[in-house]
């Protein structure tokens, strides 16, 4: 119990702090601070920390009373102080919330998402999937049971087969349960690539950017390694800030349509070696996919969903972010044009802009990407009908099913 206690005029002289339940009383805390009454009293501010192991000292689970007691040092009451009395309802709760899992099995890939159903045995304001150091959060309302809840978890392309996975939940006492389930993770290896970075493309992009470099040498090489590490970093950051936070329904239905009539130019999560004059000079990591067609080809919607960011965005350039619901979210870089407006919903099929070079795009084409709760994961999971209804909506199907 954080606790700060302030008199602006004579300071604090005394605090105590009492819990009662029915005849059960013990004192918590009973503190003088020091001053001098007659000589500018004491502290003007005092701070807190109460730590309090309530079953210890003989109280039970349940209803009780917390009662705070400040004294200043002014000489009202025969010197004692003006008093102020807080009597605070609390409850006393030392048990962590059960987890029931619903769901009987987890297919997972590398880079790839799933889905866990689960009951929690009372209302917890944190809940969720905790995979390695990214927590995905829960969410209820899905059901008719308001204890039931639902999490789209990923696991992230560089987190192998041994990543720790369990669910976790905190209720609002701050008791902490853990609860694993039936998961079946499959490896995978990411393709190797190479980007030949030629002069001419670093003379035709690197004035797209603003930013200066010290490097006398190789001016433009320099800016391209400053843009492709830090400005990449950083980009990747505000997506994580965007994705943060999803609308608790699901907007969309049905697999994720993919840019007609176009062809994959580049993979997820490709491992990119970067040569210049031969020598390797950078590696970064592809997450999304690259879609060519013929040159400023129309970009729609992949699925319903919320536009919750269209505007420039660094290496992406112009870029169109839609939510999708519960934690998944679908990303459209390298636009020429944007027709797309922050909040409000689109369906799928809907125009959002058309193809372009933006960004440090070397062609014409469209940078598509599916990010779970800030954690980018393979489209092409979510362009499979049967991987969705195989591992989202036929588990979603048989919990309602169930009658929960």
């Amino acid at each position: 119990l954080p606790l700060t206690i302030t008199d602006n005029k004579s300071g604090v002289s005394r605090v105590t702090i009492t819990l009662a339940q029915g005849e059960q009383k013990a004192a918590l805390l009973d503190e003088k601070l020091p001053g001098v009454r007659f000589w500018g009293g004491g502290e003007k501010k005092a701070a807190f920390q109460l730590e309090s192991a309530p079953t210890d000292l003989g109280f039970k689970e349940g209803d009780a009373v917390l009662t705070v007691m400040a004294r200043d040092y002014s000489w009202r009451g025969f010197f004692r102080g003006n008093k102020t009395l807080l009597e605070l309802p609390v409850t006393i709760d030392v048990k962590a919330p059960v987890i029931a899992v619903l769901t009987r099995m987890h297919n997972v890939n590398q880079g790839g998402a799933g889905l866990v159903v689960y009951r929690l045995s009372e209302p917890c304001p944190v809940s969720g999937v905790q995979v390695g150091d990214h927590f995905y959060p829960g969410y209820g309302g899905y059901f008719k049971d308001p204890d039931v809840y639902l999490a789209l978890f990923a696991l992230a392309y560089d987190q192998g087969p041994d990543t720790p996975m369990f669910l976790q939940s905190s209720d609002r006492a701050g008791n902490l349960s853990q609860s694993g389930f039936p998961k079946l993770i499959k490896a995978k290896k990411f393709r190797q690539d190479t980007i030949r970075l030629s002069d001419s493309f670093l003379e035709r992009k690197m004035p797209e950017f603003e930013l200066t470099v010290n490097d006398t040498t190789n001016p433009l090489l320099a800016k391209f390694l400053k843009i492709n590490g830090n400005m990449r970093r950083a980009n990747a950051e505000t997506i994580k800030q965007i994705t943060r936070n999803s609308d608790a329904q699901f907007y969309w239905q049905g697999a994720f349509a993919r840019m007609r009539n176009s062809q994959r130019m580049a993979g997820f999560a490709d491992q990119r070696d970067y040569l210049y004059q031969g020598k390797a000079v950078d590696q970064q990591v592809h997450l999304g996919i690259d879609l060519a067609g013929v040159g400023l080809d129309k970009v729609l919607a992949a699925n319903r969903g919320k536009v919750v960011f269209a505007d420039m965005l660094g290496i992406y350039g112009q870029t169109v972010i839609i939510d999708h619901g519960f934690g998944l979210f679908s990303l459209y870089s390298h636009l020429s044009r944007m027709d797309a407006t922050v909040g409000t919903l689109v369906n799928r099929g809907d125009l959002l802009g058309q193809t372009g070079t933006t960004g440090m795009a070397g062609g014409d084409h469209l940078h598509f990407s599916m990010l779970v709760n800030g954690v980018f994961v393979n489209p092409i999971e979510w362009w499979d009908g049967a991987w969705i209804k195989n591992n989202i909506t036929q588990k979603l199907d048989d919990i309602k099913a169930l009658g929960k």
